[in-house]
């Protein structure tokens, strides 16, 4: 059976565009670990008015919800609702399996990222859509918490993982794109194993950069590539 909080996400998500955000996109990204609650990016609308009524209305099926001000966990309907938006971009919902903290604008985003952030994501079966984890490492940064951290470690090897199986048969122009979002040596050592003269060139600049940056890693990957093509 479908937890409440699972079928009042995917009602709004029937209706809007939803991002999944937190600890359960990290786990859908394939990292163990729990999470005790839900966070979602809702498309921001046109107003932070058009956006609360949006939730507000969703009591009509779900007249347990309650909303809260994150900051001290008030509750909040009418003005209160739209100021509490306004003011801190996000709103809980509770009275729910667990709760729900809905984005109106997430951590280290503007709210004209949203369509840029939902068309690199990928739709789920429940409606919402998952985000690339890069977008999701973006969520996640200066927040200060331990578990933000490992969840980045994580994202990170998922990214170098695709990255590397990817880049050594990528088009020049999709290198670009791949490279442009994410380097570090193991990704451009995968992009040096492309034919592509032009990949190989990107994959030796950005690794060049990286070592004369004080990389370790990107100054021994220079070496060997230096010492491969010497022999």
């Amino acid at each position: 059976m479908q937890s409440t909080t699972d079928l009042f996400i995917g009602k709004i998500a029937a209706d809007y565009r939803v991002i999944l955000l937190g600890g359960l996109a990290v786990i859908a990204h394939g990292l163990s670990r729990s999470t005790m609650d839900a966070d979602v990016w809702l498309e921001p609308m046109d107003s932070a008015g058009t956006w609360c009524h949006a939730l507000e209305k969703m009591n009509e099926d779900f007249p347990m919800v309650t909303w809260q001000r994150l900051s001290d966990h008030s509750a909040v309907s009418g003005e209160k609702f739209v100021d509490a938006v306004e003011n801190e971009h996000l709103i809980r919902a509770v009275g729910l399996d667990y709760p729900i903290d809905f984005f109106r604008i997430p951590n280290e985003f503007e709210a004209q990222d949203f369509t840029d952030v939902w068309m690199r994501s990928s739709k789920r079966s429940d409606g919402m859509y998952l985000p690339d984890p890069l977008d999701l490492i973006q969520s996640k940064m200066d927040t200060g918490r331990d578990k933000d951290l490992h969840d980045v470690m994580h994202l990170e090897s998922v990214i170098r993982n695709d990255y590397a199986a990817r880049l050594p048969t990528a088009t020049p122009a999709e290198a670009a794109a791949m490279l442009g979002r994410f380097i570090d040596s193991t990704v451009l050592l995968a992009a040096y194993k492309n034919p592509s003269l032009e990949v190989k060139n990107l994959a030796l600049q950005y690794l060049s950069e990286l070592a004369s940056d004080g990389d370790p890693f990107s100054q021994q990957a220079l070496l060997a590539i230096r010492d491969s093509t010497a022999k």
